[in-house]
């Protein structure tokens, strides 16, 4: 494994995973000095009874939940975090408590921003150099977590707040949090955490540290998603898949935003279409196209996740870099009941491509040779590989 001369990486979350984790979230709180959170959620969270159980893990704690505020919509804004931040200031709160998925958790880093400041202007922090010191911030993914939940960004009114001082300081995955969920979400999470994986490592520049936890990630979600995209039963298997997803939030929070990350995000924006499958049937092409016609640019230890030491064994290093985008297609072909084979058949115009490419280049900077992007997208869009095309 290739060490650089410098590299970085930062984790401010600790992990609670596993039977019972809920109950450790007082005694963490007081170990902050909090006594009495609020706790962030939404209406799905609600009806599956999550809230119920978390409020349960209080019973013999002696601590008393400040509020529950369930009505996070799906595209949270400014003026939404600024209610709750009467709210929090009402009932005397000290720390916060975010359960669910994406929505939930970026108000909840929104409303932190706010709270920590005394300010109720969200504009003001867009720079968070000028921020005060955060208040004690738990995380609870449920089974509609994306990854995103556990990263350095909040998403409010399309404008993203970044900054390390926004992730979560606990993060507490339990099994009980893992409700009956919609299929197509726990595969647009699991693929949307593979994409942040994969990305985050297979950059110029290695963080070996960074790719311990991408590896890590990339394992337990491959391993995991086909399980849990054919029964809504398996809370374990759930519970192991959003393990995996969480961590590529951490992985993402320490590299550059990845182009096919950003081409699944400006395709959701731009046709409602789920930016995690969308994301991951495009990395699959943008690998391809880099080994066919870049002829770099992947590296061959993503075959090891993937496919297992047994089989990473098996292959000569120069042909894994081709084995490891044979086993990315070979992921997505047995999701084929779950997720289209290409963008076409999301029912996406082709003259869209254009446009999604020309803001996903915007995105990503300098990253990659201008093109990159409508090359792979055109590639996608039809599922053909780059040898097919010429």
């Amino acid at each position: 494994m290739h060490i650089p001369e410098y590299f970085e990486f930062f984790n401010k979350s600790k992990i609670s995973s596993g039977k019972k984790a809920l109950e450790n979230i007082p005694f963490d709180l007081r170990s902050m000095n909090a006594t009495k959170p609020l706790v962030v959620t939404d209406a799905l969270s609600v009806k599956q009874g999550f809230v119920k159980v978390l409020k349960t893990s209080f019973n013999d704690s002696g601590m008393v939940i400040g509020a529950v505020y369930d009505g996070v919509n799906s595209y949270p804004s400014t003026s939404e975090v600024r209610e709750l931040a009467s709210l929090y200031r009402d009932r005397g709160c000290d720390s916060i408590i975010a359960l669910g998925g994406s929505a939930p958790a970026s108000v909840a880093k929104g409303l932190n921003i706010l709270v920590s400041n005394k300010s109720n202007n969200l504009m003001e922090y867009a720079d968070m150099s000028k921020s005060a010191e955060l208040r004690p911030f738990i995380l609870v993914p449920t089974s509609d977590a994306s990854g995103t939940e556990a990263s350095n960004e909040a998403m409010l009114d399309a404008r993203i707040y970044r900054s390390h001082d926004l992730m979560p300081d606990i993060i507490v995955i339990d099994p009980r949090m893992m409700g009956k969920n919609d299929v197509h979400q726990t595969v647009n999470a699991g693929l949307l955490g593979i994409v942040q994986a994969i990305e985050s490592c297979n950059i110029s520049v290695s963080n070996v540290i960074n790719d311990s936890f991408a590896f890590a990630s990339i394992s337990l979600i491959g391993e995991k998603i086909n399980s849990t995209a054919a029964c809504k039963c398996k809370k374990k298997e759930r519970a192991a898949l959003i393990n995996g997803v969480t961590i590529s939030g951490i992985v993402y929070s320490n590299a550059p935003e990845g182009l096919a990350r950003a081409i699944g995000f400006e395709a959701e924006k731009m046709t409602g279409n789920p930016a995690g499958i969308c994301a991951g049937i495009v990395l699959a092409y943008l690998l391809d196209y880099k080994l066919s016609s870049i002829k770099s640019g992947v590296r061959g230890e993503l075959f090891l996740p993937l496919a297992g030491i047994d089989k990473y064994c098996s292959i000569p290093e120069e042909d894994r870099p081709e084995a490891g985008v044979d086993a990315l297609f070979k992921l997505l072909d047995n999701l084929d009941r779950q997720i289209p084979r290409n963008l076409k058949e999301m029912n996406i115009p082709e003259y869209m491509i254009n446009k999604i490419a020309a803001a996903a280049e915007e995105r990503t900077g300098t990253l990659f040779p201008k093109g990159t992007a409508l090359k792979v997208l055109q590639n996608a869009y039809h599922g053909k590989k780059s040898a097919e095309v010429r």
